[in-house]
């Protein structure tokens, strides 16, 4: 359920037009929030063809998170010691898992909406836009790390309910790099892509 939800906020944080890129981060938000809800509400067949929903998902989520930055920090003390082949290598794969997994969720938004709460500063160019997903009984606290680089805001964490998805993974690629190394955590990866 906990990857459900953050697979909700991670999609409201990667749809934005190119003309949000030079937004504040928390108009930015706002605005991805308001663009995802208007595309799934306004094509209803998007959600009943995967291949469409990844495409789309895809196309609009490269530019918005900072996967080599994510991955990094999920891999936490192992990413030193992964070849630089390894790295990109996971980097590419979780990529592949996260777009996979933010297709699924898509269909759940047509009844959701996100309201921006405040942004707070993180020290040097990192904010993070506090939001809440309204639409169910209660609303769902979700916030978002984004840091100020070239082309704009790019997102590098997603929080919901006090929960971090880099945190989140860095648990499961500790087990698996301990276990098998970080050659075994690409062929998980792989795998969990296969599916």
């Amino acid at each position: 359920m906990l990857r459900f939800v953050f697979s909700l906020g991670l999609l409201f944080a990667c749809m934005a037009p190119a003309q949000a890129q030079n937004a504040s981060a928390e108009e930015l938000v706002r605005h991805m929030a308001a663009d995802v809800t208007a595309q799934v509400r306004k094509n209803p067949e998007l959600v009943n063809s995967q291949t469409q929903l990844a495409a789309l998902v895809e196309q609009r989520l490269m530019p918005r998170f900072d996967f080599n930055r994510i991955t990094q920090v999920a891999m936490g003390r192992n990413w030193p010691r992964a070849s630089g082949g390894e790295q990109q290598q996971v980097v590419t794969e979780f990529s592949k898992l996260l777009v996979r997994t933010y297709s699924n969720a898509l269909a759940s938004l047509k009844d959701l909406d996100v309201q921006v709460r405040d942004t707070r500063a993180n020290g040097g160019s990192d904010v993070t836009v506090r939001t809440q997903m309204i639409g169910r009984a209660k609303p769902v606290e979700i916030d978002y790390s984004l840091s100020s680089a070239t082309g704009g805001w790019r997102v590098y964490d997603v929080t919901v309910e006090g929960v971090s998805l880099v945190t989140a993974y860095r648990d499961e690629f500790n087990g698996v790099v301990s276990s098998s190394g970080v050659a075994g955590l690409i062929s998980v990866l792989k795998q969990k892509n296969a599916k």
